[in-house]
């Protein structure tokens, strides 16, 4: 649905903007640029950004930030919870809040009496048990689905977690709103660094989520590539979560157990990186390579894409629509088909080219402009 950008009416709009403070976290990057290209459309409506600390934002004038500091508890998890669901109510009764978006699912269960949109980006919590191991986490995660039930529209990332949302959660299609994300906002003082590296590589970004497939991905490139390509293997996105078990220049001779194999490439991991560092190294690589088995959307295949590099994906349904089949899929099931996909894809230049080609152009299809286009729309369905 298009929309032109401007706002009809003069709200006073709450956000609860708690992720400004986790950047690099998939929910901090969809708070902080769609929050920056809001700034960049809307000068009529007033947006209080609710936070637990401020951070530096260049915004203007009609945008403001409110702390609201998190209550002493022992459990980081409960300081969380009254955060969202006790505090955050009343600082939008405070401040007069006339609509509220909270941009991941903590909305209260109690309606506020005023318009209320939730962004949920997928349904994970719900569909996957690994999310749910804990007594504390069960009860969350129930009272997020209920409350989800309370709000007044939801926005989502891809068609194919809407189709999950009225799966799931049973929303009708009129109250979901589908807005894509899109590659990182940066400034011109944002340059991406010169980073040398000593090989090619294959670009890993993301988590270390059960659902990411890590352990899997590191073994197929160890028995499949590494000992015959010298390209590395560059995981970014944490610190090494129990992946070292799956780490070793051996790996080769415990499986083959005949002769040591000595690997051309390694496995590298990197803290989560700045923008444009991310940059770099996506304009650097060789693929990337992304074999989760569940996503929402798959932010990284976009970037991936806007930098020209080629994408090797799990053959799932997500990664079909944000690419438009403009990638190299693979069945993420085994280690071996993970492997001999990597494989595939190495020994075909042209179908590199034509990935990287065709990536470019797919990727002008994602823009956070148009994404607070579409959020403003939605705000203006209250109006």
């Amino acid at each position: 649905m298009a929309f032109n950008g401007q706002s009809i009416g003069n709200m006073k709009i709450g956000i609860n903007a708690r992720f400004l403070a986790h950047p690099y976290t998939g929910i901090g990057q969809y708070t902080y640029n769609l929050v920056q290209a809001l700034g960049k459309i809307d000068k009529k409506n007033e947006y209080l950004l609710f936070t637990p600390e401020l951070v530096e934002l260049q915004l203007p004038d009609n945008f403001r930030q409110i702390r609201i500091p998190e209550k002493e508890y022992k459990s980081e998890s409960l300081r969380k919870t009254h955060w969202e669901h006790v505090l955050i109510p009343q600082e939008i009764k405070k401040w007069n809040v006339e609509l509220a978006h909270f941009l991941y699912p903590s909305n209260p269960k109690k309606k506020l009496g005023i318009p209320t949109i939730v962004t949920v980006h997928d349904v994970i919590p719900w569909v996957l048990p690994s999310y749910r191991k804990r007594l504390r986490s069960k009860i969350y995660h129930l009272y997020t689905k209920l409350a989800l039930k309370k709000a007044d529209h939801i926005i989502t990332v891809s068609n194919f977690s809407k189709d999950e949302i009225m799966r799931v959660l049973k929303i009708e299609e009129k109250n979901i709103h589908v807005t894509y994300l899109a590659p990182p906002l940066q400034s011109k003082k944002d340059t991406p660094p010169d980073m040398p590296h000593r090989r090619d590589f294959l670009l890993y970004v993301g988590g270390y989520d059960e659902r990411k497939n890590i352990p899997q991905l590191m073994e197929a490139y160890q028995k499949h590539i590494a000992n015959h390509y010298s390209i590395d293997l560059i995981l970014i996105g944490g610190e090494n979560k129990g992946l070292e078990q799956y780490l070793t220049d051996e790996y080769c001779e415990r499986v083959d157990g005949r002769f040591l194999v000595k690997p051309k490439g390694k496995i590298v991991f990197t803290e989560p990186l700045p923008p444009n560092e991310l940059t770099t190294l996506y304009k650097q690589g060789k693929a990337l390579v992304h074999m989760s088995t569940y996503e929402g959307f798959n932010l990284p295949l976009v970037e991936a894409m806007s930098n020209g590099l080629p994408i090797i994906c799990a053959d799932i349904p997500v990664n079909h629509e944000v690419t438009d089949e403009n990638a190299h899929f693979v069945d993420p099931s085994t280690v071996d088909t993970i492997g001999i996909g990597i494989h595939e894809f190495l020994n075909k230049k042209n179908l590199q080219s034509e990935l990287k080609k065709k990536g470019r152009e797919r990727a002008k299809d994602f823009d956070w402009k148009k994404t607070a286009e579409e959020t403003l729309y939605v705000y203006n369905l209250f109006t």
